[in-house]
Parts: C-alpha cells; structure tokens; sequence
C-alpha cells in the first residue's frame, strides 16, 4: 500500500470518528445542560454504542437503549414515576394471549417501541410492527415508535416528542 493510499484510508477513518461526535453532539448537550448523574451518563454511552446481536440490557431491559431512555425519563419532573418497562398489554396478537410494550404510561394510555436495526432490515418484522401499531390503537393506546439509536443521536427529538404527546393526551382528555 502506498503512502497516498494510507493517508487517505487514515482521513477516511478519522471523518467517520468527527461524524459520529457531531451525531451525539446536541444530545450530549442536553444531558449535561439537565445535570444528569454518572450512571445515566454511562447507559448513555453504552445506549449509542453499535449493537451487538447478543447484547442485554439491565433489569426489565432488553437493551441499553431501553435501559437510558427508561432512567432517562425517570429523571425528568414531567415523565418520572409515568412509564413502566416491557409491559404485558391484554391484548392478542401473533397467537400469544398478550402483547409486550417497550414503555408504557398507563395514565396517558401511550406506549412507546424502540427498535432496533433488525425492525428494519426485514419485511417481515416491519409488517409485524405496524399489525402491533394497528392493535394498539384499536385498543384506545397512542403508539410512538422510534429507532434505538436515536436515543442517543437525537435524544432532544425524543424527549420532545414524548413530552408534547403526554401534554396533548392530557388535555384531550379533559374535553
């Protein structure tokens, strides 16, 4: 390998590494604007880490994405103490007498999915997702679905999100 093509594959490498620290940038941002403690800082750094296949998160967990995103909200006024983790829902689906939510919030009737690449990668997993979406909200609960990997990338947008669908649940059901 010539000293050209070294170089180059070293620039490559190390614009890779620049993009990824913008990518988390804002969401660094926020968590040290809101003052959060060292083990939510540490979920955060394994909940933006690439996943591995046979990765397991803590407690009621299944990730680490999970496992931020679940103390995460547990350290917000708005949200702490609303969501439980990996909730048993009595409602059928897939031939099981019960389907699993990532986070549910019973008062607000919303449950929020994380997924990961694999919801993506097949067919077959996304039309199962949307056939749970379907379900849901068949059955009264406000689904927002998102990426696992933009609790660490856009974590402003998921907040956000979260926070402005438990206002607008709250006040449609004071009408």
């Amino acid at each position: 390998m010539d000293s050209a093509t070294i170089a180059s594959a070293k620039g490559t490498a190390h614009n890779r590494a620049v993009a990824r620290e913008t990518d988390y940038a804002a969401s660094i941002r926020r968590l040290i604007r809101d003052g959060v403690d060292t083990p939510l800082a540490n979920l955060f750094v394994h909940a933006v880490r690439s996943p591995s296949p046979d990765a397991e998160g803590t407690g009621h967990a299944r990730s680490a994405s999970e496992a931020f995103l679940y103390r995460r909200l547990e350290t917000l006024p708005e949200t702490a103490g609303q969501f439980r983790l990996n909730v048993e829902l009595p409602i059928p689906f897939d031939g099981w007498g019960r389907m699993e939510a990532d986070f549910f919030c019973a008062k607000a009737s919303v449950v929020i999915e994380l997924d990961g690449a694999q919801h993506l990668a097949d067919a077959e997993a996304y039309r199962r997702d949307r056939r749970k979406d379907a379900l849901l909200q068949q059955n009264g609960y406000f689904v927002l679905r998102f990426l696992s990997e933009d609790a660490g990338k856009h974590l402003d947008h998921v907040l956000d999100t979260i926070l402005a669908t438990l206002v607008h649940r709250r006040n449609n059901r004071r009408r």
